[in-house]
């Protein structure tokens, strides 16, 4: 008969296995974007049952190993979470707006808090490779989703459906400027998985996979990401010069295409376009969305003068008085909760940095190091990101890949018989590269 002793490892297996299942699962529905799409385009149930279905999951993995969601509590990326839900509490209780536009603000924030959460502690007990793979195929079926929808209108979205765009590659997530920022996103968690061969062809390819969203955002994510990965070392010397042809090769595919949208410019699916086009190179160029979007930037930053130090109140930037949001965080949060709100965003950007860099110096396997190097690849483009969207910590593609990497970061860090990272045992045996770039 088998003893208890005897039956921990096949335990710690089989809840492995199923927690292993479960991030496959929750992966494949918030990395697509099918819980927003099925609803918007397809009639589907609301989002909310499935942003619901990782809080079910989790369950199981809470009675098989009570600890595992405090294995949570050594992430400063929790607490900040924590922070985010209590602050915007405080600013409802005390100015006590209970508006519908507050409450859902409140709501959305808690929102993003659960799905984190239970998320994270899910992917804390998986294993990493088949759920980087999962990110990985999601990237690629994303760019391809995205090239089918630039050729050929209208097939995801329907037209006259909200959310349909012309001559614009989105796929299932409908806005191309949010598929071209989940490319880059994507891209960054996968890579420390990816062999050190082919993550120039990995970059390379995201670049390609977003080249039909012409997402101007999205264009800068990749810049930053490819100059990171470089400076990081996530790269070999050799395969830099594949990286920075990259975005030189984007440009150059774009302006040959040039002619053959300008003599297509009187078909609506491809006036946009030519309009975005035209903007990267001439600023007196008018465009609409830009104006539409500054407009709100700037009605947001107004706000924020208003009362600089508390801001309008939760919510105050994303009121139905607004044509659009801001899309920018930083004057979306200074509206709405002042330097406090400003203060929360910047301490995030810091707080991943952070965890990022001392993960790249002390942990115990080369792939530890690397998954802290993309966590600050993370940072930088949340942070450049920060400038072109006010949804950056609504997304549940975010949310995912921000809680794997967070995931990743704690296992990399309890490795088996790895040491702890402040021993001299750590110090002797972790090798220090001497420079940031690793020839």
């Amino acid at each position: 008969m088998l003893t208890t002793t005897a039956m921990r490892p096949v335990r710690n297996i089989a809840l492995m296995v199923y927690a292993t299942a479960c991030a496959l699962l929750v992966g494949t529905i918030l990395l697509t974007n099918w819980p927003t799409y099925s609803y918007q385009v397809r009639g589907g149930f609301i989002p909310l049952y499935y942003y619901a279905l990782p809080g079910i999951l989790v369950i199981p993995i809470m009675f098989a190993h009570p600890d595992a969601p405090l294995c949570l509590l050594r992430s400063p990326i929790f607490w900040w979470f924590t922070v985010y839900v209590l602050l915007g509490l405080l600013w409802q209780v005390g100015a006590q707006d209970f508006s519908e536009e507050t409450s859902s603000a409140f709501r959305l924030r808690l929102l993003v808090f659960l799905v984190f959460v239970t998320t994270a502690t899910i992917l804390s007990e998986s294993n990493r490779l088949p759920v980087a793979v999962l990110i990985a195929v999601c990237v690629l079926l994303a760019g391809a989703f995205n090239w089918f929808d630039s050729l050929r209108p209208f097939r995801f979205v329907p037209q006259g459906i909200e959310g349909a765009t012309e001559g614009r590659g989105a796929g299932l997530f409908m806005n191309p400027n949010t598929a071209g920022s989940f490319v880059v996103m994507g891209t960054i968690a996968a890579l420390p998985f990816v062999p050190m061969r082919f993550r120039a062809l990995a970059l390379t390819a995201a670049v390609m996979c977003l080249a039909p969203t012409f997402s101007r955002g999205a264009f800068v994510l990749v810049a930053v990401a490819a100059v990171s990965a470089i400076l990081l070392g996530l790269v070999r010397r050799m395969q830099i010069i594949l990286v920075l042809v990259a975005v030189p090769l984007l440009i150059i595919v774009v302006n040959f295409g040039y002619d053959y949208l300008m003599t297509h410019s009187e078909d609506r699916n491809m006036r946009s376009v030519v309009e975005r086009l035209v903007v990267l190179t001439d600023s007196g160029v008018e465009d609409d969305s830009v104006d539409t979007r500054a407009d709100a930037a700037t009605r947001a930053w107004a706000l924020f003068k208003q009362n600089p130090l508390y801001g309008a109140g939760l919510g105050a930037t994303t009121s139905l008085s607004f044509v659009t949001g801001p899309h920018n965080m930083y004057v979306t949060l200074m509206g709405d909760q002042g330097v406090f709100g400003l203060g929360l965003y910047l301490s995030l950007l810091l707080l991943l940095t952070q965890t990022g860099w001392r993960l790249m110096r002390s942990a115990p396997t080369p792939r530890g190091a690397d998954i802290g190097r993309a966590t600050i690849m993370l940072a930088l483009c949340l942070a450049v990101n920060g400038f072109f969207s006010h949804n950056v910590l609504d997304e549940p593609q975010s949310m995912f890949l921000l809680a794997f990497l967070v995931a990743a970061g704690l296992q990399a860090q309890r490795a088996t018989g790895a040491p702890a990272a402040s021993s001299p045992a750590a110090r002797l045996s972790v090798r220090r590269p001497p420079r940031l770039i690793r020839w």
